[in-house]
């Protein structure tokens, strides 16, 4: 059964019977402590007439459901036996607990409600499945929160029209797939019905030359000297560069923005070749963001990326300069002060 459960009626429940209500559930009440639970209280708190749009609602089953018929001709349940909420335990706690402790008014909150019904005899085999399957849902990240963003729209736009020039002596010419929603390349190149077909995308469209949101934030923030904030992890990095975008106030690249992004993607993707070959035996990460931030300070007016994008290459000087470089970055980072964290010193 689907339904909508008047948040009232949930606490109610819960109120009376507590744990035992979650008993199949994969975990019990994480307080409000967590990023989730602080949105659920916040949204009960200020805004619960929106309560239904934000929450996901709750997974639930039951040994048997009464139903009663409405005058409207549609149905109401009017009981329910051995009912166990498997997903959604935080949802309703937290409808408890903002009774309780904050004194809110939840009379307007509406829950909806995945109702399934069980036989008695299969209910240890199934219940645990529903359970865990309804717990097992795909992480969303901060930077795919992001992905309807105008600015991000628009480089996708760009790497859709723009023909990275051919660089491998053929006349063969390809572009820099921009991934701004994840999974976009995969369902580009499976819309392709044919084998012949998608054979032609992957060549147009090199796993290589593949990039995502976190890979340009880490580019533009290492070119804008700031390796510090890249050591930070994917989504840090993410969320700083998101917040400097808004600071700066609308933006909208344009060709030559994206071509100087590409040129910086060459670049890094470059760094790591070289670092790797150097065989660090570790932090490549921080070792080639750092690299290259200290040539952008050092020599990034002599960096040419005008001619990095026309030769989809580095030249080799460049390539020298910066094994070299990184050997000594290697040396700084590894040797942390009072033995600290290589990576939290990074």
């Amino acid at each position: 059964y689907v339904a909508i459960v008047p948040g009232e009626i949930l606490c109610k429940i819960y109120a009376e019977y507590g744990s035992r209500l979650l008993e199949r559930n994969v975990r019990s009440f994480l307080q409000a402590k967590g990023n989730v639970n602080k949105g659920i209280r916040k949204t009960i708190l200020k805004e619960p007439d929106r309560f239904l749009a934000y929450n996901n609602g709750i997974s639930a089953t039951a040994e048997s459901v009464k139903l009663i018929d409405l005058p409207n001709g549609g149905q109401a349940i009017a009981g329910i036996r051995d009912f166990q909420i498997v997903n959604g335990g935080q949802t309703t706690a937290s409808l408890y607990q903002a009774v309780k402790k904050d004194k809110a008014d939840i009379s307007g909150i509406y829950v909806q409600t995945k109702l399934t019904v069980v036989d008695r005899e299969r209910i240890d085999e199934i219940v645990p499945l529903i359970s865990r399957y309804a717990n097992n849902q795909n992480k969303v990240s901060e930077a795919d929160f992001s992905a309807n963003d105008p600015f991000h729209i628009r480089v996708e736009e760009l790497s859709r029209t723009i023909w990275a020039p051919a660089s491998d002596g053929t006349q063969r010419q390809t572009r820099w797939f921009y991934e701004r929603a994840r999974g976009q390349y995969a369902d580009a190149k499976n819309r392709e019905l044919t084998p012949a077909r998608q054979k032609v995308f992957t060549s147009t469209h090199p796993t290589t030359q593949k990039f995502t949101k976190t890979d340009l934030a880490k580019f533009e923030h290492t070119w804008d000297r700031l390796p510090h904030i890249v050591s930070l992890g994917a989504q840090k990095n993410f969320s700083r560069f998101t917040l400097r975008l808004t600071e700066q106030g609308k933006f909208e690249p344009d060709d030559t923005y994206f071509t100087h992004l590409i040129a910086k993607a060459i670049l890094f993707k470059s760094t790591e070749k070289i670092v790797d070959r150097e065989k660090f035996g570790g932090y490549r990460a921080n070792i080639v963001t750092y690299t290259l931030a200290y040539l952008s300070f050092r020599d990034g007016k002599q960096i040419d990326l005008n001619w990095i994008w026309r030769q989809q290459s580095i030249p080799q000087n460049l390539e020298q300069t910066i094994a070299i470089v990184s050997r000594k970055v290697h040396e700084a980072i590894a040797n942390p002060p009072d033995g600290r964290n290589v990576t939290e010193w990074c």
